[in-house]
């Protein structure tokens, strides 16, 4: 199975030419599904909306996709009345949507709050409501690989400082642990990097990626990830953007151990 991992569109805040492109390269690569992982939008408005309804339109397989951040109103009524209405209605209603499709489990869960207990409410926060549900989805999950996917990443690589809080994120981490859940699939930082976390005898990939096409790049180009998984294995090459195309920056290979009965 392949998966385009995207994030981080922030249309509104595009470069047009490289959502072409970004568009040209997916139907190319041709995965069986790609997962957007929040901040569709840059401003949460229904022009822009409507720009990334088009765009997932044009793509002919299945797209999956969580809220970020961005995807909630600025500070007006709209954000504390109804604060994810408009990526409900040009989107998808379910903002913590579930798949199981070939080798793989994915629990999607929205990160982006309306407001929070700190000065930068572009943070994120997990309840134990959702850590309930992460823990039903996967309590009963039979395929070999279980991905979690969220906006707001939960480990930081460590030559990039930027501060990320998620609220009841150490909570979230054990219940991760408890799960086995095998990737971690965020983005928010615009930055690409794997980082792995080893409980007792199981290991978490926890895979950010880049802005797919916002002007709004830091360390890094836009870019994106593309994972390919067997039952067993699974590679994961990291892509940017250059000279008018993505190509591959960076490449790795893991192999899922056996479970011990």
């Amino acid at each position: 199975m392949k998966i385009a991992h995207i994030s981080d569109l922030h249309f509104g805040a595009h470069d047009p030419t490289v959502r072409d492109a970004l568009l040209a390269h997916l139907i190319d690569a041709s995965p069986n599904l790609v997962i957007a992982s929040g901040d569709i939008t840059q401003s949460a408005t229904d022009v822009e909306f409507a720009a990334a309804r088009v765009f997932f339109d044009e793509l002919p397989m299945e797209v999956f996709v969580i809220p970020g951040n961005h995807d909630l109103p600025g500070m007006d009524l709209t954000r504390f009345i109804n604060p994810f209405g408009r990526y409900r209605h040009h989107l998808i209603s379910e903002l913590n949507p579930e798949l199981a499709a070939g080798p793989v489990h994915i629990k999607g869960i929205n990160t982006a709050r309306r407001v929070l207990p700190h000065w930068n409410w572009a943070n994120g926060a997990v309840s134990d409501v959702q850590r309930q549900d992460i823990a039903r989805t996967f309590a009963t999950a039979s395929a070999p690989w279980r991905i979690l996917v969220l906006h707001h990443p939960l480990m930081s690589p460590k030559e990039f400082p930027l501060d990320v809080t998620v609220f009841n994120g150490q909570a979230l981490l054990s219940t991760i642990a408890e799960q086995r859940i095998d990737i971690v699939l965020a983005g928010h930082q615009h930055h690409a990097y794997i980082e792995t976390r080893q409980d007792t005898d199981h290991k978490t990939l926890f895979v950010s990626a880049s802005t797919a096409m916002s002007t709004r790049i830091r360390r890094q180009p836009q870019g994106f990830n593309l994972l390919e998984l067997t039952d067993t294995t699974l590679r994961i090459d990291q892509l940017h953007y250059a000279d008018g195309r993505f190509t591959t920056f960076e490449a790795l290979s893991h192999v899922k151990p056996a479970v011990s009965l």
